[in-house]
């Protein structure tokens, strides 16, 4: 029978709650954490214990211990008086730096004047090109008068040749021509003279070398009368600096500037010494206050005995308030409500102990956790099965997979209880928190199933909740179980089950069920569990708004006010008297 989904209703705005009530309910959850204040306040008593009682006692041996000895004082009178004639030094030395760059800028403005003097033909204040180019026209002149005059006094080929190779002569052709021609008929001559002897041919070739060589000579003077004319043109030589100031030695500042960093040094490591020296008076000045302080340190060991089980306590309280007021939990239903906007369905109690429930060997071998009969069970039931329903169909989901499972089964159990054929789906691969629940044989589950590696019928357990009450269990299996692939698979298989089943509960993780594994029912109602002083206010309104976001239905939520459920594991002779799965 296929059901009709039930539309999502508007959650009820929620309620700012008053700072009284607001403070009360995280005192309530700060006193539900004895054993987090009882670690906190031994800790603090043990501190306070041995800063109060333990450290006064030994605080003279420690005075007398830290307090410096007379003689330990350094003298800084030597080393302030040597540090004064150190700086002194510095003084004089940076004194007589300055006279000597005073010195060397005189003599610097005295060359700038004679440079602001030399002046071009025309008057004109000459450029640097026209200075350096008066300045190798005269160079190339002055190299022409040394070459010309050696070749005069030694007419020799070699005094022709460097001439001819001359800069000054380098671009004519005609001296080109020359040099040519004077180094082929020196070429003959070594020929000739090789063989030895006089030879009128080899005379006639000193000739003719003699002549090339003064026609090199004649182009060389020449050269130099142009370059003399040029350099007339340019204006006339540069003026030179007054033999005074030629004559002065230059000064030498960096001598002058060694002898001033020397003295700067000196005086830095001076003044390192006798700070160091203050400092060192500094640490001993310390250490006579500690120790004064020390001694001065005494209380009654029964006020600080006191003193430290009072502080011990108040810090325990303090730390768990400071805790919860960062991040507030869950204190109550009507806090949940307040906050939510949605309705507490019921408030699960610690489990009472009953002698009927030992009676029986059902009872006894029964699940831990299995109490149908609890009113808060009871009226998860009733607001989520409603008169006229034919198939009950949930998802049970909290931020405890244990808890949630509890809620789960139980669940199951009423319906079962109802006569209702019931089926319990868990998919949160992650916990199995079902198969601990139940004390179920492991199967392939629903992770086999998704898998194609299993049938319904194979991974499918019975368990037994009490005398004439079994349902249908499918466990989750080993290996993750994507979310995507549960729904598609609870989705094709929903037609099957609801024609077999009355009643199917489905147990989810949060992330699961924001991701829309609800939807795969035809009833997508959703139970959310929560702990109380657990689980945070903020933790709580993200994962419903996940799940409502995905589309889901969220009917209530069960509060879990109880210590949380530690599962015992499978006995070995309840392996034995499990049943094997029925057929599907």
């Amino acid at each position: 029978m296929n059901q009709r989904r039930r539309s999502s209703r508007r959650r009820a705005i929620p309620q700012l709650p008053s700072a009284a009530t607001w403070i009360t309910a995280r005192a309530r959850n700060a006193l539900r954490r004895p054993l987090f204040i009882s670690a906190v306040s031994i800790m603090t008593f043990a501190t306070s214990l041995l800063a109060l009682v333990i450290v006064p006692q030994q605080a003279r041996k420690a005075a007398a211990a830290i307090r410096p000895p007379a003689g330990a004082r350094p003298d800084t009178e030597p080393t302030a008086a040597a540090l004064f004639e150190a700086e002194r030094q510095v003084a004089a030395a940076e004194s007589l730096l300055s006279q000597t760059r005073a010195e060397l800028s005189q003599l610097v403005a005295a060359t700038a004047v004679a440079n602001n003097a030399d002046t071009s033909a025309s008057g004109g204040q000459i450029s640097s090109d026209m200075r350096s180019r008066r300045d190798l026209l005269t160079a190339h002149v002055d190299l022409l008068g040394r070459l010309i005059t050696r070749s005069e006094n030694a007419p020799l080929l070699g005094s022709y040749r460097a001439l001819a190779q001359a800069a000054p002569m380098q671009g004519d052709p005609r001296v080109k021509l020359v040099l040519d021609s004077l180094v082929e008929i020196e070429r003959e001559r070594e020929a000739y003279s090789a063989v030895g002897g006089v030879d009128p041919v080899f005379v006639a070739l000193t000739a003719r070398a003699n002549e090339l060589g003064r026609n090199i000579e004649a182009l060389a003077v020449a050269r130099r009368s142009a370059l003399r004319t040029e350099l007339t043109a340019l204006g006339p030589p540069a003026p030179t600096v007054s033999a005074a100031i030629a004559a002065r030695p230059l000064p030498d500042t960096q001598a002058r500037a060694r002898v001033r960093d020397d003295a700067r040094t000196a005086a830095a490591g001076v003044a390192t010494r006798l700070a160091r020296e203050r400092a060192e008076l500094a640490q001993l000045d310390v250490r006579e206050n500690r120790a004064r302080e020390l001694q001065n340190v005494s209380a009654s060991p029964s006020a600080m005995l006191a003193a430290a089980l009072v502080f011990g306590a108040m810090i325990g309280f303090g730390f768990a308030l400071l805790d919860e007021v960062r991040r507030p939990r869950i204190a109550d239903a009507p806090e949940i409500e307040r906050t939510t906007g949605i309705k507490v369905l019921g408030i699960i109690y610690p489990l009472p102990k009953s002698p009927e429930r030992g009676r029986r060997e059902a009872d006894r071998a029964g699940p831990q956790y299995i109490d149908p009969g609890g009113d808060g069970h009871q009226l998860v039931y009733l607001t989520i099965a409603t008169v006229g329903s034919n198939t009950v169909m949930v998802t049970v989901t909290g931020d405890s997979p244990a808890i949630a499972a509890v809620v789960a089964v139980n669940f199951a159990a009423i319906a079962a209880d109802e006569a209702r054929a019931t089926i319990l789906i868990d998919t949160d691969s992650a916990a199995s928190s079902v198969t601990a629940a139940l004390r179920l044989r492991g199967s392939a589950g629903m992770s086999g199933v998704v898998n194609d590696s299993a049938e319904w019928s194979d991974v499918r357990r019975t368990a037994r909740l009490g005398r004439d009450r079994t349902i249908d269990v499918v466990p989750s299996g080993t290996g993750a179980l994507p979310a995507e692939a549960v729904s598609d698979l609870l989705r094709r298989e929903s037609a099957r089950l609801t024609k077999r089943y009355d009643a199917i509960v489905l147990v989810s993780s949060p992330e699961q069920a924001a991701a829309g594994t609800p939807l795969a029912l035809p009833v997508p109602d959703v139970i959310y569990c929560v702990r109380a002083g657990q689980t945070t206010i903020a933790a709580l309104r993200q994962a419903l708004a996940e799940i409502e976001g995905a589309g889901a239905n969220v009917r209530g939520i069960v509060l879990w006010n109880a210590p949380p459920p530690v599962f015992a594991s499978l006995r070995r002779t309840e392996v034995a008297e499990l049943e094997p799965a029925g057929a599907a």
